[in-house]
């Protein structure tokens, strides 16, 4: 499989609906092509990872219904991470996700958590802290001691938000600021303020770069892990 990018386009809005996904889809008519593949991630927060033991069929909805309040307007989906043993429980609003399945009827879907695990090495002894930013939150996904420790969706608008989360989630599991390993991904820039308070208070952090080729005739501006995330979907395809 070729590990070429050949198109690549960036939107974000304050909730996705099926509206605006028609509104998308008429922008880019390229997308009514023919795909041998179509993948599609899912970055809502109605998330709770549940260990293979304790998970039982049916009991996801009640089960982000009390944590979420959803009130049964969305799809609740239950996808097996079996390299790590747990469930992803997640839940889509439903117009969304029917205008997806009947967009693509053998479209594979995943959750991103489920894509961030992927990624991770169990045998890592120390905490890793995968941190994707997007323009108004952050996914975060801790892992150690061959266990995931948490998978969460938080909001920020300032560096001082990210950097209470990030110490609060080391001071919980008891990891110091110069073990934890970050590793960034997403719309942060290196001469951001954000990326100078992380650089300063944690002794390990770097980017986590895509690995696609991207042609030189792109003319690409970005840096390479602006787009990490989208570059983590597509190397799922079988």
């Amino acid at each position: 499989m070729s590990k070429e990018l050949k198109n690549l386009a960036y939107y974000t809005d304050d909730e996705v609906s099926s509206n605006f996904l028609e509104e998308l889809f008429l922008t880019h008519p390229e997308l009514n092509a023919a795909f041998y593949q179509v993948l599609i991630c899912y970055d809502y927060p109605y998330s709770s990872l549940i260990s293979f033991d304790d998970y039982r069929h049916g009991e996801g909805t009640h089960l982000l219904n009390a944590m979420f309040g959803l009130n049964n307007t969305a799809t609740v989906i239950a996808e097996l991470i079996a390299g790590w043993q747990v469930y992803n429980i997640y839940a889509v609003p439903d117009d969304v996700h029917e205008w997806i399945i009947k967009k693509f009827t053998a479209g594979k879907y995943l959750h991103q958590y489920t894509v961030n695990t992927k990624n991770i090495n169990p045998a890592e002894e120390f905490i890793t802290l995968q941190v994707d930013f997007r323009k108004d939150d952050f996914t975060m996904l801790a892992t150690g001691n061959n266990k995931i420790l948490l998978a969460q969706t938080f909001l920020y608008s300032t560096p001082d938000d990210v950097l209470y989360y990030l110490l609060k989630i080391c001071q919980q599991f008891g990891s110091s600021q110069q073990e934890v390993h970050i590793s960034l991904s997403g719309l942060v820039d290196q001469q951001s303020a954000l990326y100078r308070d992380l650089y300063q208070y944690f002794l390990h952090v770097e980017f986590r770069n895509a690995e696609w080729i991207i042609p030189a005739s792109a003319n690409n501006e970005n840096p390479l892990h602006f787009f990490t995330s989208l570059n983590d979907l597509s190397k799922c395809a079988s």
